[in-house]
Protein backbone atom coordinates (compact mmCIF):
# COMPACT_ATOMS: atom_id res chain seq x y z
CA UNK A 1 0.00 0.00 0.00
CA UNK A 2 1.54 3.57 -0.43
CA UNK A 3 3.18 5.60 1.57
CA UNK A 4 0.79 8.39 3.53
CA UNK A 5 3.01 10.94 1.22
CA UNK A 6 2.01 8.89 -1.61
CA UNK A 7 -2.16 8.38 -1.78
CA UNK A 8 -2.91 10.60 -4.09
CA UNK A 9 -2.96 10.44 -8.04
CA UNK A 10 -1.43 13.30 -10.12
CA UNK A 11 -3.49 13.75 -13.12
CA UNK A 12 -1.64 11.83 -15.49
CA UNK A 13 -1.00 8.79 -12.52
CA UNK A 14 -5.05 8.50 -12.64
CA UNK A 15 -5.46 8.40 -16.21
CA UNK A 16 -2.93 5.69 -16.55
CA UNK A 17 -4.81 3.62 -13.57
CA UNK A 18 -8.27 4.21 -15.17
CA UNK A 19 -6.88 2.03 -17.86
CA UNK A 20 -5.32 -0.39 -16.00
CA UNK A 21 -8.84 -0.78 -13.95
CA UNK A 22 -10.97 -1.52 -16.76
CA UNK A 23 -8.23 -3.84 -18.44
CA UNK A 24 -7.80 -5.27 -14.41
CA UNK A 25 -4.26 -6.36 -15.64
CA UNK A 26 -2.30 -5.41 -18.60
CA UNK A 27 1.08 -4.69 -20.28
CA UNK A 28 2.44 -1.43 -20.65
CA UNK A 29 1.62 -1.59 -24.20
CA UNK A 30 -1.99 -2.66 -24.05
CA UNK A 31 -2.56 0.37 -21.73
CA UNK A 32 -0.97 2.54 -23.95
CA UNK A 33 -3.23 1.13 -27.20
CA UNK A 34 -6.41 1.36 -24.66
CA UNK A 35 -5.62 4.79 -24.02
CA UNK A 36 -4.82 5.94 -27.34
CA UNK A 37 -8.31 7.07 -28.77
CA UNK A 38 -9.33 9.84 -25.55
CA UNK A 39 -5.37 9.92 -24.39
CA UNK A 40 -2.52 9.25 -27.38
CA UNK A 41 0.64 9.08 -25.02
CA UNK A 42 4.59 7.77 -25.91
CA UNK A 43 5.00 4.01 -24.82
CA UNK A 44 7.85 5.62 -22.62
CA UNK A 45 5.78 7.55 -21.04
CA UNK A 46 3.09 4.87 -20.24
CA UNK A 47 6.12 2.69 -19.18
CA UNK A 48 7.79 5.34 -16.60
CA UNK A 49 4.26 6.64 -14.95
CA UNK A 50 3.58 2.35 -14.58
CA UNK A 51 6.89 2.04 -12.60
CA UNK A 52 5.95 5.30 -10.84
CA UNK A 53 2.83 3.83 -9.59
CA UNK A 54 4.39 0.29 -9.13
CA UNK A 55 6.96 2.28 -6.77
CA UNK A 56 3.92 4.37 -5.00
CA UNK A 57 1.87 1.07 -4.12
CA UNK A 58 -0.59 1.64 -6.44
CA UNK A 59 0.27 -1.72 -8.77
CA UNK A 60 2.07 -4.81 -8.73
CA UNK A 61 3.61 -6.62 -11.63
CA UNK A 62 4.47 -10.07 -12.22
CA UNK A 63 6.98 -10.76 -15.56
CA UNK A 64 5.42 -13.63 -17.87
CA UNK A 65 7.76 -14.75 -20.85
CA UNK A 66 9.11 -10.82 -22.25
CA UNK A 67 6.51 -8.32 -20.71
CA UNK A 68 5.88 -7.22 -17.20
CA UNK A 69 2.15 -7.91 -16.46
CA UNK A 70 0.49 -4.81 -14.38
CA UNK A 71 -2.76 -5.09 -11.85
CA UNK A 72 -3.59 -2.83 -9.30
CA UNK A 73 -3.02 -2.87 -5.60
CA UNK A 74 -6.04 -0.81 -4.84
CA UNK A 75 -9.45 -0.43 -6.55
CA UNK A 76 -11.09 2.64 -7.84
CA UNK A 77 -13.75 2.71 -5.46
CA UNK A 78 -10.76 2.76 -2.34
CA UNK A 79 -9.08 6.15 -4.60
CA UNK A 80 -12.64 7.58 -5.22
CA UNK A 81 -13.04 7.37 -1.23
CA UNK A 82 -9.53 8.61 -0.55
CA UNK A 83 -10.03 11.62 -2.82
CA UNK A 84 -13.26 12.42 -1.48
CA UNK A 85 -12.65 12.64 2.25
CA UNK A 86 -9.11 14.96 0.94
CA UNK A 87 -11.82 17.03 -1.22
CA UNK A 88 -14.24 17.24 2.41
CA UNK A 89 -11.05 17.54 4.88
CA UNK A 90 -9.34 20.69 2.36
CA UNK A 91 -12.73 22.10 1.35
CA UNK A 92 -15.38 21.99 3.53
CA UNK A 93 -13.85 21.90 6.62
CA UNK A 94 -14.24 18.29 7.04
CA UNK A 95 -17.74 18.72 6.53
CA UNK A 96 -20.22 16.21 4.68
CA UNK A 97 -22.90 18.01 4.72
CA UNK A 98 -21.11 21.08 3.62
CA UNK A 99 -20.02 18.83 0.68
CA UNK A 100 -22.98 17.48 -0.22
CA UNK A 101 -24.91 20.70 0.16
CA UNK A 102 -22.38 22.39 -2.21
CA UNK A 103 -22.76 19.47 -4.59
CA UNK A 104 -26.17 19.45 -4.34
CA UNK A 105 -26.53 23.61 -5.32
CA UNK A 106 -23.74 24.11 -7.86
CA UNK A 107 -24.41 21.33 -9.93
CA UNK A 108 -27.06 20.38 -12.73
CA UNK A 109 -28.79 17.61 -11.12
CA UNK A 110 -31.30 15.72 -12.38
CA UNK A 111 -34.69 14.93 -10.76
CA UNK A 112 -33.57 11.18 -11.27
CA UNK A 113 -29.94 12.15 -9.53
CA UNK A 114 -32.01 13.48 -6.54
CA UNK A 115 -34.35 11.08 -5.91
CA UNK A 116 -31.11 8.39 -6.32
CA UNK A 117 -29.33 10.65 -3.37
CA UNK A 118 -32.36 10.83 -1.16
CA UNK A 119 -32.38 6.91 -1.63
CA UNK A 120 -28.82 6.67 -0.47
CA UNK A 121 -29.63 8.72 2.16
CA UNK A 122 -32.94 7.04 3.48
CA UNK A 123 -30.97 3.82 3.13
CA UNK A 124 -28.64 5.27 5.72
CA UNK A 125 -30.78 6.21 7.85
CA UNK A 126 -32.50 2.95 8.27
CA UNK A 127 -29.38 1.20 8.62
CA UNK A 128 -28.33 3.36 11.96
CA UNK A 129 -31.93 3.28 12.70
CA UNK A 130 -31.56 -0.50 13.09
CA UNK A 131 -27.87 -0.44 14.21
CA UNK A 132 -30.03 1.37 17.79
Amino acid sequence: MPEKRDRRLTPLEAIIMDGVWDLSEATVRQVQEYLNPTKPMAYNTVLTMMGILRDKGFLRSRRQARADIYQPCVTRAQMGRRSLRELRDRFFEGSARGLVSHLLDSQRLSVDEIRAIRREVDRKLREHRDAD
